[in-house]
């Protein structure tokens, strides 16, 4: 369970680069690029300032990133929710 649009938006803040990013999930750079603006559309405002390939954190993008990372950390949460075996009482 996770929201693709935030583990890219978070990926692409560590990386900074598209191109790193799309390798580092195993997925194209066109996929980062429209993952990013579906982000940015639902945000209603920019999230990276590019340059080409490169990028930087706006404003706003710094306002979200340790929103994104929580979220993460909570799908992370019930991944291991999900994977913890209940032993009979």
């Amino acid at each position: 369970m996770t929201d693709k649009r935030l583990l890219v938006f978070n990926t692409l803040a560590d990386c900074l680069n598209f191109t790193q990013t799309a390798q580092r999930l195993g997925i194209s750079q066109p996929a980062v690029t429209k993952h990013i603006a579906a982000l940015e559309t639902e945000i209603g405002a920019a999230l990276f300032v590019r340059y080409g390939r490169s990028v930087i954190l706006t404003d706003k993008g710094k306002a979200l990133l340790p929103i994104a990372r929580k979220i993460l950390g909570a799908y992370a949460e019930i991944e291991n929710i999900k994977a913890f075996r209940d032993t009979p009482i």
